[in-house]
């Protein structure tokens, strides 16, 4: 966020910083929280680091002579997202499958002040060994059995967070750990976007090493 403030040519339209509190460690047991999370383990690395801000967030936008690049995240606090009741999307669903699913969700991360709908969440899934990342965009894209628009990332809710500073938050970076192709439609603006943002953080932000991600982007062309 500091370096978003400092950086030229961005503009920093909100953002919020809360306290710091309790991490995922200090939290127990789960089953205070949801009755059926009993069998539920979270992974030793989100008990030993998590992001513990009562509240994290954070839009901006370049301006001249800049490309046109945006982003935005808004992450809640471990309590807050063991907090959270069953998505009400579950109500909108007709499929059994798809309600379970949807009811499993808790979300870690939003598009919260531009209006572009995106939301990540954790599937905390009773009995799971590990739980899976999925990121919800308005595409229509459909993987059955899931609800349409739903993408599964390859991360952890750790290196989730990892990314997400990295990448400030740029619209549409969570595609580079989705199994989908920029060369195709509606993939296509975030594929261009992604590598207008990479080659101006890249000015920026020269301390910070993009490769990583800019790799993951050609092997998703």
């Amino acid at each position: 966020m500091a370096q978003l403030r400092s950086a030229d040519s961005i503009e920093v339209i909100d953002e919020a910083l809360g306290d710091v509190g309790l991490g995922f460690g200090d939290i127990r047991p789960l089953t205070a929280f949801n009755p059926d999370w009993g069998n539920l383990r979270l992974a030793p690395e989100m008990l030993e680091t998590s992001l513990r801000f009562s509240e994290i967030a954070v839009h901006w936008e370049s301006v001249s002579p800049l490309p046109e690049l945006s982003g935005e995240y808004r992450v809640p606090a471990p309590l807050d997202i063991l907090s959270q009741g069953p998505s009400l999307m579950a109500d909108m669903l007709c499929d059994e499958f798809q309600q379970d699913f949807a009811t499993e969700l808790r979300y870690i991360d939003n598009a919260y002040d531009s209006g572009r709908g995106f939301m990540t969440y954790l599937h905390m899934a009773p009995g799971s060994p590990s739980l899976n990342v999925w990121f919800q965009d308005r595409v229509s894209k459909q993987f059955p059995p899931y609800p349409p628009g739903f993408f599964k990332l390859d991360l952890t809710y750790n290196t989730y967070m990892e990314a997400l500073v990295l990448s400030k938050g740029l619209h549409g970076w969570q595609y580079l750990f989705a199994d989908i192709s920029f060369t195709k439609r509606p993939f296509r603006k975030y594929g261009e976007s992604l590598r207008n943002g990479f080659d101006v953080f890249d000015q920026l932000f020269p301390d910070l090493d993009y490769s990583p991600l800019i790799e993951r982007w050609e092997a998703r062309l």
